[in-house]
């Protein structure tokens, strides 16, 4: 038995819906006839903004049957899991995909997931100017004023205003969060909170008794309280930031080095963390000029809410 997810949110649960043994058969015929529309769920050659990041299919209930049974050209089996709509193609699987959920009550499919599904994957195409924290930092170009719109003629919302604090923790440590064992299995608030949690759908709130049940600032923000950030510096502390898709989902920065360069890092769901925005700017600000959470690229989520701090080196959630 086979379920479809289409991986567009990065804090909430993905909608999900299971393919009936029809479906099964018509996807086997799709997937044998042009197999390179298949990639791994998680990997660091696909670069994904947040948002639309294709369908994720995975065998849930394993029988003796047609997946199971089939071979492809090279004579390997088809994969348990996969991710399609990340690679073009003439006759899209992704496409089709999306379309089998239509026939399922419920599936959390709704119109403006389609709408914005259907205009496909956008990969992230690296900056130029884009690096690791470890690397060297170029100043800004002469005349270059990071306040002026980007590539996309869009930064988002602006404002708001963050803490240096005296005694922040800081790890960049993306690479721990993206171990093959535990990228699929940790959120952008996983993330953010430095707690390596294995809880996909971690959610500001919960551990605290109070989780998050409306995508907007307010309630949100009263979850993160409620798990223990604060509005203002704490001794050794934790620096997030938090952004809304209104009404639908809500995403974390987390602040990973120190001066003067003050480098930001974020996951986007269960895809590897990273330290770029989704224009591919490298997320980092040198005398005060660069980018931060609140002026960079971040889709659908227009709404900037905050920066939040915890006394802590890991913010523990649930």
């Amino acid at each position: 038995m086979l379920e479809v997810e289409l991986d567009i949110f990065s804090g909430m649960p993905n909608p999900t819906w299971r393919l009936t043994d029809a479906q099964e058969r018509e996807l086997i015929e799709r997937v044998t006839a042009d197999p390179d529309q298949l990639s791994p769920v998680a990997t660091e050659d696909e670069q994904f903004s947040l948002g639309y990041r294709g369908l994720l299919v995975r065998m849930i209930k394993s029988t003796d049957g047609a997946w199971n049974d089939t071979r492809l050209a090279n004579g390997a089996g088809l994969p348990l899991t996969f991710r399609v709509g990340s690679r073009s193609a003439d006759e899209p699987i992704a496409d089709w995909l999306l379309g089998t959920s239509s026939s399922v009550k419920d599936s959390g499919v709704d119109e403006e997931l389609t709408e914005i599904a259907g205009q496909g994957v956008s990969l992230i195409q690296t900056a130029a100017q884009s690096m690791a924290p470890t690397g060297s930092v170029q100043r800004a170009t002469e005349g270059e004023n990071p306040d002026q719109a980007n590539e996309t003629g869009e930064l988002g919302v602006r404002g708001g205003t963050w803490w240096a604090c005296g005694s922040n923790v800081f790890s960049a440590n993306a690479n721990h969060f993206n171990d093959p064992a535990h990228v699929t299995r940790n959120n952008c608030y996983c993330f953010a909170s430095n707690h390596l949690a294995d809880v996909r759908y971690a959610l500001p709130g919960r551990r605290g008794g109070r989780p998050a049940t409306i995508m907007s600032c307010g309630n949100v923000t009263d979850g993160l309280r409620a798990d223990g950030w604060v509005d203002g510096c704490q001794t050794n502390t934790l620096t997030i930031a938090m952004v809304i898709w209104p009404g639908r989902d809500y995403h974390f920065y987390r602040l990973v080095t120190g001066g003067p360069n003050w480098w930001w890092g974020h996951k986007p769901g269960g895809t590897p963390a990273k330290y770029t925005d989704d224009c591919g700017h490298s997320i980092y600000q040198e005398n005060g000029r660069g980018y931060a959470p609140n002026n960079i690229c971040r889709g659908d989520y227009t709404d900037f809410c905050g920066y939040f701090y915890q006394n802590n080196d890991t913010a523990y959630v649930a």
